[in-house]
């Protein structure tokens, strides 16, 4: 179940597949305001990241560790997009 909700692409709401979404809006916003920056930069690293990991893995270094992660990362780049958008 956790390959589904995190790695698996083809799922709606994985988060390989959110993170996929993610990239292509902050691009196109990124072609409107004629600006890229951290935000790109961070969504498109965390895709990497997701797209390069195995459920094996997460799960040997903990999932909640994962998760925990993820959270922190995800935060972040929510700070980025707020500094490079809207203020």
């Amino acid at each position: 179940m956790a390959d589904l909700l995190i790695l698996n692409r083809q799922m709606p709401r994985s988060l390989t597949n959110c993170y996929g979404m993610l990239v292509e809006h902050l691009d196109l916003i990124a072609d409107a305001y004629g600006r890229r920056g951290a935000s790109q930069r961070l969504a498109s690293n965390m895709l990497a990241r997701l797209e390069g990991e195995n459920i094996e893995r997460i799960f040997n270094s903990g999932l909640h560790e994962f998760v925990t992660a993820f959270i922190a990362e995800n935060n972040r780049l929510g700070a980025a997009v707020i500094e490079q958008y809207l203020l």
